[in-house]
């Protein structure tokens, strides 16, 4: 990449982005500033705060930074109710709190904890924090720190979708594919909300997308010690990412084999040290959250179905540009840059969907839309760009009636999403509702909450 011309490989190989539309080095720097700067507004500014399984997380991080434990119980949470277990939603009670080897922990993955410890530690030093100095839950100081790095990381995932399309597109069909990912998916209606455990991982994820796709394009290494090291980390984060796990491992099995030993020994080292944190922090070799018995597959074709096509969590129902982006792939699949990672990134998608549908409570909970499928959001923007990249450049414009149509798409999956950000009564709208038959009832889609009349 130089100056925002994709140089190929091969000396034979046409260049993608002509000289008119190459950015200089600084023209370039720039825009992704902007870019940045201009996601974190949005994302700042959006009203809706969506902390229900996040909360304590930041409170967590606090104290691994002061008590050097994960423990919380030195720290005077009111609504902790020792006689309901760990996810037993009841009244006011921290459901997301649990005991476990004599602690009392946060529930959910640590990982989001941990990955937070900087943040949490420079907010620390403004005065800003999840818990007071004689050791009471500070509320405030956890929806701030929530809110700000949650903003922080989602601009930040904009920009390396921006750069990752850079690899293989002009810059504004790569403006165009970052801001339709910020803004036309879960990025902005959930993982931008706070600190669910999606959002570290797919902040990740997009870092593990990029690699494999420079790579690629580039011709190369792998970085399997990056890699493994970055799928470790999503592991830590949300066990989900396992789909992702096994993948890329795949992948470089199958492509990369000269890489594959140390890829292999670097993600057992990191799961050698998940299992010793877990071991000593929760007392078994997987913490509660992870535990398979979570799933079951009585519910697999209601939660796929659900998952995918619900009025109220249905993918494609929130994002229906992704159908436009599995379009574009299947019908140019012969001239993709990169069949192998479209294949690992539909497989990837599809597990993750699988991951979610097997889930009794295959809604996701109080949240909005499609939140479980929020994981497979850089892999749909992976298709996306090897899709747009296999389009003739002279078909690429509105008078096309492809791109009309998944601009058409794209503008109404801004605009579902939107409302997901901005909009409380979509968030609301859970508290009403608590029987998952009413994801499937078209009469009252949580979209439209606030906007049509209640019976």
């Amino acid at each position: 990449m130089s100056a925002g011309i994709l140089i190929p490989s091969s000396a034979g190989a046409a260049v993608e982005t002509s000289y008119d539309d190459a950015l200089s080095g600084r023209a370039l720097l720039l825009l992704q500033a902007s870019l940045w700067l201009g996601m974190f507004m949005i994302f700042f500014a959006s009203p809706v705060l969506q902390m229900s399984d996040s909360q304590y997380s930041m409170l967590t991080a606090e104290s691994i930074i002061r008590n050097h434990t994960p423990d919380l119980s030195s720290y005077r949470i009111k609504n902790y109710r020792e006689d309901l277990p760990f996810d037993t939603i009841s009244g006011t009670h921290a459901y997301q709190l649990g005991r476990s080897n004599g602690k009392l922990l946060y529930g959910f993955p640590h990982g989001t904890s941990i990955l937070s410890l900087p943040f949490v530690a420079a907010m620390d030093l403004i005065g800003v924090s999840p818990a007071t100095s004689d050791r009471k839950y500070n509320l405030a100081g956890e929806v701030m720190d929530q809110k700000m790095l949650a903003a922080l990381l989602m601009a930040s995932l904009v920009v390396i979708f921006f750069c990752t399309a850079m690899l293989l597109l002009d810059w504004r069909w790569s403006a165009i594919v970052a801001i339709g990912a910020g803004l036309g998916t879960q990025v902005w209606s959930t993982a931008s909300r706070g600190m669910w455990s999606h959002t570290w991982e797919i902040t990740l994820t997009a870092l593990v997308v990029y690699l494999l796709l420079a790579s690629e394009v580039r011709g190369t290494s792998i970085r399997p010690m990056a890699l493994a090291t970055l799928l470790g980390w999503m592991f830590f984060v949300r066990p989900t990412a396992a789909a992702s796990v096994i993948c890329v491992s795949f992948l470089i099995l199958l492509r990369f084999r000269r890489d594959f030993l140390r890829f292999a020994a670097t993600g057992a080292f990191w799961l050698f040290a998940f299992i010793v944190y877990s071991m000593r922090i929760f007392g078994t070799i997987l913490p509660f959250y992870y535990q398979p018995s979570r799933a079951r597959s009585d519910s697999l074709a209601l939660g796929l179905f659900g998952n995918l096509l619900s009025p109220s969590r249905g993918l494609f129902i929130f994002c229906p540009i992704l159908i436009a982006v599995l379009f574009f792939v299947f019908r140019r699949w012969r001239h993709l840059k990169s069949q192998a990672l479209a294949l690992i990134a539909l497989i990837a998608i599809c597990l993750i969907t699988l991951s979610a549908a097997s889930y009794p409570v295959w809604w996701g909970g109080y949240c909005y839309g499609p939140r479980y499928l929020t994981d497979a959001i850089p892999w749909f923007v992976l298709l996306a760009i090897l899709g747009i990249q296999a389009i003739p450049c002279g078909s690429r414009t509105l008078s096309t009636p492809v791109i009309a149509t998944g601009a058409l798409l794209l503008l109404v999956s801004i605009a579902i999403n939107a409302r997901g950000a901005m909009s409380i009564d979509t968030f609301n709208w859970n508290d009403r509702r608590p029987h998952p038959a009413v994801m499937l009832d078209w009469s009252r889609p949580q979209f439209l909450a606030g906007l049509i009349e209640e019976d």
